[in-house]
């Protein structure tokens, strides 16, 4: 399943991570071990966005894990679908109740 990911680095952490590497090292790994779709950052915060799909609850909670060590704060997972997809639920849906007017 697709997930939105969103990290943010707490200031005692990101001032740590800044003053030695960088989070590019950590990052590069992230990328080879879960190939997200899409990895952003904010420009205006110490602040990351990935699409990834996980499809098991311990690849969720490795990346947790791996977000919340590096960061210091717990990331947040948002599961997302592709738009296609909804006409689908929205047919399936429909077949056991009608929506209001």
């Amino acid at each position: 399943m697709l997930y939105l990911v969103e990290a943010h680095a707490s200031m005692e952490r990101g001032n740590t991570i800044d003053a030695g590497e960088g989070p590019s090292p950590t990052f590069a790994k992230i990328v080879e071990r879960f190939h997200p779709e899409a990895f952003y950052g904010n420009p205006g915060r110490r602040q990351i966005f990935l699409v990834v799909n996980l499809d098991t609850p311990v690849q969720i909670a490795e990346l947790m894990y791996i977000l919340t060590w590096f960061a210091g704060t717990e990331p947040t997972f948002t599961p997302v679908m592709r738009l296609e997809g909804f006409a689908e639920a929205i047919a399936s849906a429909k077949r056991i109740v009608t929506p209001p007017v």
